[in-house]
């Protein structure tokens, strides 16, 4: 086929057939504008903070390779062509970066902040569906406790990972609503299924159930008084992992037993109805009359759990051990209950550089006030819910070890989406330093009580805090991305999306001249960009095209359409497919122009279909007159 012609109408506009001698009153087509260039797709992604900003990406300029094939002809030209700034220098060409083999949480952290900050306002989150009224003294999986990221099954006695196919690594889990201090008390947790993974991926689906008390850590038998039966076949308590009974998967059912009335408190495990011993004793003074409760936790895989709702056990239990569930309620103890509405609950937006101490002020004021079971979502978290534990902790190399990094601060982007449509107070424990960040991420939580928490520490003790961070977690925050940071703090204000402002430690009269400082010093020493330039170019060409449909020229001005619905601004009314009529409506002003207000619109197309009809009948009854000619050759 030969190349298309060289002007062609806007997008989906039909094609008129060639055109005959007009007549003398004949109107011209009505001319559609000719749709703008797509944007270029990115040469991969650069090093550095330049892959936080994906409008900079159309400004990378091609490999440098390109040069070495060109012909040495043409280096004159290419060099002419080449744009330049103010002061001479080539524009659209990658500063250099450090090359380094693994970049740290900070810089995968600025990058997600930086990507979502150029993103548009979310509309508000849909309405969590009511939950229908079920009995208060059902035993099932307790939906206010449990992992964000873990998806409980609509009658609550089951679920699996919310983000398995695209975070493999990521634990998730929940405990149940009801716990026990007396008795023998058992139930079941079956592997009903592996969840499928991407092709090459190697992580494995894993289950772990067992016992904990309430307000510890989720991550089963990781923290004191949480008893986890390890599908490797390990025991785990209090993060020491030992080697116990047998390793268990697929359509495996797993009992889970507690005997209260031993000296100790006995808690004991078995693999489809075989016993597998003692795992665990404790002590009944260390407890304290705390009741432990049934608890999962499991990657890449469902689990079904049976507190006695089932008519029959899926295998015979122990002597004189009853389900949870025929536990007389008054001698279970119940969990605390969430709140009824969404305006009950809050929002606490930190906002600071990397290292201020933010996430210790989150942790102890989360402490601090344990009736409101804040949920601190930070990278952090989501790391500890990523690694995988057992008796001899497997070294990663530094590729992995930064492509877990990244996939964290990806997975805390979506799980601050899902916190949105929960009735829970949450902590963002997050840098949050640019403002557009920060009113993207508290509008999605519009029915909430929305409070932003400033951390600005002195310069000496930020300093401190910077060395002890690089101790802990082996990495330092890279002078680009710490400058970036400080380039584009600046210290919120109350509006209407922030109903309150609180200084953690500096208050804002002696944090406003700190922060000034630092943005005057980080803009002083960052190179000049030219992606700057180019992102906000970038930008506006996106504009240009998004209004390239359906635009016009009146009197020298562009017009475009209205805010309205897309169905409405090519079809009339919404999802009524009637033609292009009301789209040509739109250009009614030049035809008033120039022909009148009496013109008639669709003179020119009722010529046209007129015209068709004869050219058919014509071919059709005298074939041999009419030989094929090229519709681009002289007349």
């Amino acid at each position: 086929m030969g190349p298309p012609p060289a002007s062609q109408s806007g997008p989906g506009c039909p094609q008129p057939p060639p055109a005959p001698p007009a007549p003398a009153m004949a109107a011209p087509a009505p001319q559609s504008p000719e749709p703008s260039a797509p944007p270029q797709p990115s040469q991969g992604q650069s090093q550095g903070i330049g892959e936080a900003e994906p409008e900079a990406e159309a400004a990378l300029a091609p490999d440098d390779q390109s040069d070495q094939r060109r012909p040495a002809g043409d280096e004159e030209d290419s060099e002419k062509s080449k744009p330049t700034g103010s002061d001479g220098e080539r524009r659209g060409v990658k500063r250099q970066r450090d090359e380094k083999e693994e970049h740290g949480r900070a810089y995968y952290e600025f990058r997600e902040e930086a990507y979502h900050s150029r993103s548009k306002s979310p509309p508000p989150p849909e309405e969590e569906a009511k939950d229908e009224e079920e009995d208060p003294t059902l035993v099932s999986l307790d939906t206010y406790t449990s992992d964000l990221h873990f998806q409980v099954s609509k009658d609550r006695y089951g679920g699996q990972p919310l983000f398995s196919e695209k975070f493999p690594t990521l634990w998730s889990g929940a405990r149940s609503t009801y716990g026990v201090t007396k008795g023998k008390v058992c139930f079941e947790a079956k592997v009903t299924q592996n969840l499928p993974l991407k092709e090459g991926c190697t992580e494995v689906s894993l289950l772990r159930v067992g016992w904990s008390v309430d307000f510890s850590r989720p991550q089963l038998g990781e923290d004191e008084f949480s008893y986890g039966f390890d599908g490797r076949g390990l025991k785990a308590e209090n993060g020491q992992f030992e080697e116990y009974g047998q390793a268990f998967g697929e359509n495996d059912v797993i009992g889970c037993f507690a005997n209260f009335k031993s000296e100790e408190v006995e808690l004991s495990f078995s693999k489809n109805g075989d016993d597998l011993g003692i795992a665990f004793r404790v002590s009944k003074e260390s407890l304290n009359e705390r009741a432990l409760l049934p608890h999962v936790l499991c990657k890449n895989c469902v689990v079904e759990l049976n507190f006695g709702q089932k008519e029959e056990p899926f295998f015979p239990s122990a002597e004189e051990f009853v389900f949870i569930h025929a536990v007389p309620v008054e001698d279970r103890v119940r969990t605390a209950l969430p709140p009824k509405t969404m305006e009950e609950c809050e929002v606490l937006l930190m906002v600071g550089l990397p290292g201020s101490g933010k996430t210790q002020w989150a942790l102890k004021h989360a402490q601090d006030n344990p009736e409101k079971r804040y949920n601190v979502l930070g990278a952090e978290t989501v790391l500890n819910q990523m690694r995988m534990k057992g008796p001899e902790e497997p070294e990663m190399d530094p590729k992995s070890r930064d492509l877990l990094v990244q996939q964290a601060s990806q997975c805390l982007s979506k799980l601050v989406q899902v916190a949105s449509r929960t009735k829970r107070n949450i902590i963002l424990d997050q840098c949050n330093v640019y403002n557009s960040g920060q009113r993207r991420k508290l509008l999605l939580f519009k029915t909430f009580s929305r409070k932003v928490v400033v951390i600005v520490p002195n310069e000496e003790d930020w300093k401190k805090r910077l060395e002890l961070r690089k101790e802990v977690e082996g990495d330092d925050v890279p002078e680009t991305v710490m400058l970036e940071m400080k380039a584009n703090f600046s210290l919120p204000e109350k509006c209407d999306y922030m109903e309150e402002v609180t200084f953690g430690e500096l208050e804002k009269e002696e944090a406003q001249p700190l922060v000034t400082k630092y943005k005057e010093e980080a803009r002083r020493l960052l190179p000049p960009s030219e992606k700057r330039t180019n992102r906000r170019n970038n930008r506006n060409k996106r504009n240009r095209q998004s209004r390239s449909r359906g635009q016009g020229y009146v009197g020298g001005q562009r017009r475009g359409y209205d805010n309205r619905a897309y169905g409405q601004q090519y079809w009339g009314q919404s999802g009524s497919r009637g033609g292009y009529r009301n789209f040509y409506d739109r250009y009614r002003g030049d035809y008033d122009r120039f022909y009148g207000r009496d013109y008639d619109y669709n003179r020119y197309r009722d010529y046209y279909r007129q015209y068709n009809r004869e050219w058919e009948r014509a071919k059709l009854y005298h074939p041999g007159q009419f030989e094929p000619r090229d519709p681009l050759s002289k007349q």
